[in-house]
């Protein structure tokens, strides 16, 4: 390995670390500086993509996600970090399935990106301004994509923390409020027995808040 790769590596490391801390700002700072410096960097690109996602950016998210599918687009997160983004802004959620459909022909399995293509069908579904046939559809796409997830994700053998957390929240879109109760609880176990290098602050916070809104809901339905 070059000194230059071997210290690229390193800040690459070193940032995520920062971001996996939970201090999404600061990251995000440092990263632009090492960005400026190696604008190809696509470690480093994706996890601005991240920390965008995260701070709710979604107009540099679009940017940074297209910069990181013109540097290698056979990258699936680049797609679906562009799909995020259109998918939070109004009038582009037809290009945010395009950008969604396209992450699940690299990676078909995936069940985040089948999650928030989930999310953008049902947002089209409640789309007053589409005609009714056609919200319809796009309603049953999205519970066939949440469905697909929680098939998913109870088929694997070990699954992680985000995984956990993801069939939660789908869980509660479903409405089967005690299978989330579960599945937060476990997403909560399966991040402290994470090595330490792979515990994602930022997500530990989700889990926690999700646990108390599910907590929350579920007292709402058995008074």
């Amino acid at each position: 390995m070059s000194r230059e790769k071997a210290t690229n590596t390193n800040s690459y490391e070193q940032l995520k670390s920062l971001y996996f801390s939970g201090k999404v700002k600061p990251s995000l700072n440092k990263i632009y500086i090492e960005l400026e410096k190696d604008p190809s960097n696509i470690d480093l690109t994706l996890l601005a993509c991240e920390a965008l996602m995260r701070a709710k950016d979604m107009d540099k998210l679009l940017s940074f996600a297209d910069a990181a599918i013109k540097i290698n687009p056979e990258i699936s997160r680049a797609h679906f970090y562009k799909g995020v983004a259109l998918q939070h802004t109004k009038g582009n959620e037809q290009e945010a399935l395009k950008s969604f459909v396209e992450a699940l022909n690299l990676e078909p399995e995936n069940p985040h990106y089948l999650k928030e293509k989930a999310t953008t069908h049902l947002l089209l579904f409640k789309d007053f301004h589409l005609p009714i046939q056609i919200a319809e559809k796009h309603g049953d796409k999205g519970e066939a994509c949440l469905l697909k997830v929680i098939s998913i994700i109870e088929e694997k053998e070990n699954p992680d923390y985000k995984d956990y957390l993801t069939i939660g929240d789908v869980s509660i879109t479903v409405k089967r409020n005690f299978d989330a109760k579960k599945y937060y609880l476990k997403a909560e176990d399966a991040f402290n027995t994470s090595d330490e290098e792979e515990k994602d602050m930022n997500i530990y916070k989700e889990i926690m808040k999700a646990q108390k809104a599910c907590i929350k809901l579920t007292k709402k339905y058995t008074e």
